[in-house]
């Protein structure tokens, strides 16, 4: 709903006439003509409405909707990556992606709508070309430049991420970190800043650069002090027990792992719930291997 509706949706609820919107000092006509469309709605008159009726404005926009058209694009984004054979979704989101490739003046949202469609269904969809060099190197540019971001900027980054080198990564993070007016930040906002640093965090531990991983970790303990995205706090809490496990070895850790998983599966999220596995197996393979090694040699040196 866009913001009159919204008005119209709650005006009905609380079974409040056009009238009783506002008080008795502003003209009775002039919260008609808004909700009829016949004037603009201002923001003074917005405040006033809201603080007439007792409507949380927190509440109020969590029903309303700015961007209807960027919901729908996630809407149809999420459904596509859900349902890669669906043939009248796929032709919807590549005929919204041939609209923005051809698009030379892309705003900041379709610049990083753009990117997340060639990121995510390069690897699914003969249609979707794969992101080039030029490309990635104009956006972290372009990013570089900037002292201030906002969540498309962080949506761009948390797609790129791993097509940046360790320097590059850590000249762009010295800039977005910490989030600037972080307890202010909506929350769809800071989940993507996050999002970047588990994402790096995972990019090291495959790399097998536990240092740089550790580094992450240190400055991702410092985000959410608001403790408001626990899916946050407990990715970050697993992939930690997963780096201490893989340089101690020591059994503790990989339970509080397993924990994780159990939590995940208790918690219907089966799909993580596997993929954690893997990971887990693909990561720690090397190091349960040393242990096996270590005891084999230790049963052998024992028999002679």
């Amino acid at each position: 709903m866009n913001i009159i509706e919204t008005l119209r949706f709650f005006r009905l609820k609380l079974k409040l006439t056009q009238k009783e919107m506002m008080s008795e000092f502003t003209d009775p006509s002039t919260y008609s003509k808004i909700e009829s469309g016949k004037r603009s709605l201002k923001v003074t008159e917005l405040e006033e409405i809201l603080e007439h009726t007792s409507i949380n404005a927190e509440e109020f926009f969590s029903f309303a909707t700015f961007d209807k058209k960027q919901q729908d694009f996630r809407e149809l984004f999420y459904y596509c990556g859900a349902h890669l054979e669906n043939k009248s979704t796929k032709q919807k989101l590549i005929n919204y992606y041939v609209f923005l490739k051809n698009n030379k003046k892309k705003t900041l949202r379709e610049t990083s709508n753009y990117i997340a469609i060639k990121n995510y269904f390069y690897a699914h969809w003969d249609e979707i070309e794969e992101l080039s060099q030029v490309e990635i190197t104009d956006i972290y540019n372009s990013l570089l430049t900037k002292t201030f971001y906002v969540q498309y900027d962080y949506v761009i980054t948390a797609n790129l991420i791993r097509f940046f080198n360790s320097k590059q990564a850590d000249l762009l993070l010295a800039r977005m970190f910490p989030i600037k007016f972080e307890e202010k930040r909506d929350f769809t906002t800071k989940k993507f800043a996050y999002n970047i640093l588990i994402n790096l965090i995972s990019m090291r531990l495959y790399a097998k650069d536990y240092e740089g991983a550790a580094k992450y970790i240190k400055l991702a303990k410092k985000q959410d002090k608001q403790n408001e995205n626990y899916n946050f706090k407990l990715n970050l809490q697993y992939l930690s027990n997963l780096l201490n496990y893989i340089l101690e070895g020591e059994p503790v850790y990989m339970e509080r792992v397993y924990d994780f998983i159990h939590l995940l599966e208790n918690a219907g999220d089966t799909l993580q719930a596997e993929q954690v596995k893997k990971e887990v197996k693909l990561l720690t393979h090397e190091r349960d291997s040393e242990k096996m090694l270590k005891k084999y040699s230790v049963g052998l040196f024992k028999e002679t």
